[in-house]
């Protein structure tokens, strides 16, 4: 009895704060709609752990639709109707334990859950044509036979690959064309290319196949197969299962494409040259409909809380070998452009490499971000408190909002350009008196000048991919202050050596040749191996998304995302904050980074 008292007090404090801090409303009359309080998204779980726990449970309902929404660590369950949800609340409810730790699950009836419906662009990348049934169910099942599948056919961690032609390098997006392999595309293949003429492509045989067996969880990061190798046709053949493969340009549109089992997709012109692709890893993938708007006279795509469960998948994805260098008209991700120094970097190449490893990574790490930051710097918190009262503060890319401190006697807007971390930041704070959150981009301030007492800019400075974005981004400072105002700038090191980051074990490993490179632009940066000495000042940082699977943390090349980095030599900031008319009241270094205290004259 005590402990069914216990359970009902934790529901009924995990319901009022998610009804406080995220405007769900619970109720006490049972319905088909059903929250898990302490379970969701950003905790690892998955609905197969809620399928599972219904089989275990031997619970005679219809599967009901599960809602996960990103970063959430709560989701929804919608069933079928009220005497089902009943069920497997009284079941369930503080008494299923689920989770690595053993949790028990929590749950309330709802009102409402979120609709998850996304409208995206109809229209497919320019060059990218699905052909469907392009193989018959026979000749799929021939296909498969063809190749032997062993462990030892494997050299990557996550899938099975095997090579025809040249060996595809992963880790450059190319090949080497001095190193042919002794196995040649197989000539069972040579149907595709005759069936290919049919549909108005005459491109003869290529020369490089790639073979991908993807078990269902499992995918391949975005990105674009390197320009200068290959010609400007990639031909992907689907076996097994259907799959949504995400598409997203540096402009930051994106589109996601349903690619079917025994269909060919044909990547040309802007597809294969100015759009990375990928495949998530999970084992459901949404499912797409066209459906008429609501004025029924266009048609649009909408991505709807439905999923279809993946199966094992095969692709074989041929290529034209080709050298020289590329001469495309898309430079953004070519690697052939002329070498960019970010020292002068052209305004329009510095936002794109920044909307794609900067902004489009937060926001997709903001809620495995936020958990990995929990309390502000010493020497943040020092200079926060010595805040006069009456004081308006703002906190220029404010994170998940740790640096806003619990004082009532003085103003205080978090600002910050990703939406993911602008709502942990909005919870971090709810209760805060005299704090807020605004969406804001630091080179595009839209507040009124002269309106700050104070600033804080905690690591934000270094992720400006050119000096004059830099310079503008502190010059943005500047005017935002009053006459008097002081900020607080802060950046990363590129001298590492006085601080906790490196890693014993790494400090003898790095080494020229054994480095990755990412191009952007004509912009070439190198991969940085994390916990070791930077070598270079302008980079790309890992950063690993923590992802759990069967109850296991897990660590997939694929859940690698790399931000962009220029990390600062000594007395730079300072030379930064100089030009943008500030006086320097203090600099220091602090745990790997450079701080700069600063005056507005």
């Amino acid at each position: 009895m005590e402990e069914n008292k216990k359970s009902e007090r934790k529901r009924k404090r995990f319901s009022a704060r998610l009804y406080s801090s995220k405007g769900i409303v619970c109720s006490n009359t049972p319905g088909p709609k059903i929250v898990l309080c302490n379970a969701g998204q950003a905790t690892g779980l998955e609905k197969d752990n809620i399928y599972n726990v219904i089989k275990e449970q031997r619970l005679d309902i219809p599967l009901p639709k599960f809602i996960a929404e990103k970063g959430e660590s709560h989701s929804f369950l919608v069933f079928d109707a009220t005497e089902s949800a009943v069920l497997f609340f009284n079941i369930c409810n503080g008494k299923v334990k689920i989770g690595e730790n053993g949790t028990p699950l929590y749950l309330n009836f709802v009102e409402e859950v979120p609709s998850t419906e996304m409208i995206c662009s109809l229209d497919n990348p320019k060059g990218l044509l699905l052909l469907n049934n392009f193989i018959t169910i026979d000749e799929e099942a021939s296909f498969l036979k063809l190749f032997n599948w062993n462990p030892e056919s494997s050299n990557l961690k996550h899938r099975q690959v095997k090579h025809y032609g040249f060996e595809f390098r992963y880790g450059s997006n190319d090949v080497d064309l001095s190193s042919p392999l002794k196995e040649k595309i197989p000539k069972e293949c040579d149907v595709l290319w005759q069936r290919l003429k049919e549909h108005g492509f005459n491109l003869g045989t290529p020369d490089q196949l790639t073979i991908n067996k993807y078990s269902p969880g499992h995918g391949i990061p975005a990105h674009v197969d390197k320009h200068s190798p290959f010609e400007d046709t990639i031909l992907s053949l689907s076996l097994g299962s259907d799959v949504v493969m995400d598409w997203r340009h540096h402009s930051g549109k994106y589109v996601p494409v349903l690619v079917q089992s025994r269909s060919l997709l044909v990547m040309q012109d802007e597809a294969r040259y100015d759009w990375q692709h990928g495949i998530q890893p999970r084992t459901y993938d949404p499912v797409i409909e066209h459906r008429r708007s609501d004025d029924s006279k266009n048609t649009i795509r909408v991505i709807t809380s439905d999923t279809t469960p993946r199966q094992t998948r095969v692709s074989l994805t041929f290529r034209w070998t080709r050298t020289g260098p590329c001469e495309c008209k898309y430079k953004t991700l070519c690697d052939t452009v002329k070498n960019v120094s970010t020292d002068n970097l052209e305004d329009e190449i510095a936002s794109n490499l920044e909307e794609l490893h900067v902004h489009q990574v937060y926001e997709q790490i903001a809620g495995h971000f936020s958990t990995t930051r929990h309390k502000p710097w010493p020497k943040v918190v020092q200079f926060m408190e010595g805040v006069p009262a009456g004081s308006v503060v703002l906190d220029l890319g404010c994170g998940n909002g740790k640096n806003i401190l619990r004082r009532n006697d003085i103003v205080q807007i978090a600002c910050e350009r990703s939406t993911g971390l602008l709502a942990e930041c909005k919870e971090h704070i709810l209760g805060v008196s005299g704090a807020d959150c605004l969406r804001l981009d630091l080179l595009r301030v839209p507040l009124r000048n002269q309106g700050a007492d104070v600033v804080i800019c905690i690591a934000v400075i270094h992720h400006f991919s050119s000096k004059a974005r830099r310079l503008q981004a502190i010059s943005n400072i500047h005017q935002l202050l009053r006459n008097g105002g002081r900020a607080l700038i802060t950046v990363w090191a590129k001298d590492q050596t006085k601080s906790n980051y490196l890693c014993k074990n790494k400090l003898n490993q790095y080494t020229e040749t054994s480095e990755t490179q990412v191009s952007v632009g004509g912009v070439h940066l190198p991969v940085h191996e994390n916990r070791t000495q930077f070598k270079h000042k302008d980079l790309l940082v890992p950063w690993k998304l923590r992802k759990v699977n069967n109850n296991k943390l897990e660590n997939k090349p694929e859940d690698t995302l790399l931000r962009y980095y220029h990390v600062f030599e000594e007395n730079e900031l300072d030379q930064l904050c100089k030009e943008a008319n500030f006086v320097i009241e203090n600099s220091f270094y602090e745990e790997g980074n450079w701080c700069v205290v600063c005056k507005k004259k």
